[in-house]
């Protein structure tokens, strides 16, 4: 990564973030095709999860390859989403080992005052 968070290596971890949308361009969404020959939305409905994340990170990986200024073969591309590794974000308030309470009652519920 770069002093200024830019990651600077095709190859790095791609984040998940349930939050956020797929983003991607109409490029990519030619470049997926080409890849492999079905549509962008065709691969999003796809009933294996795997191929779902495959796509989101051929997303985040086109991207970072267009920052680049290297943008591999398609194909190539896409051999790659299938194995870089994917970071699942959850949200903090979700983390059971944050010690945090789930609850948001307010504090005369639990100590009875």
């Amino acid at each position: 990564m770069t002093s200024n968070g830019i990651v600077d290596d095709l190859d790095a971890d791609i984040v998940i973030d349930p939050n956020r949308p797929v983003r991607i361009s109409p490029e990519a969404m030619r470049a997926v095709k080409a890849a492999t020959g079905t549509t962008f939305t065709d691969l999003l409905q796809d009933e294996d999860p795997s191929i779902q994340f495959q796509v989101a990170a051929f997303a985040a990986l086109h991207k970072r390859a267009v920052r680049l200024g290297h943008m591999p073969p398609a194909a190539e591309l896409w051999e790659r989403a299938a194995a870089v590794d994917l970071v699942f974000e959850t949200p903090a308030e979700l983390d059971p080992t944050n010690g945090a309470s789930s609850t948001i009652s307010p504090p005369s519920v639990v100590t009875g005052e």
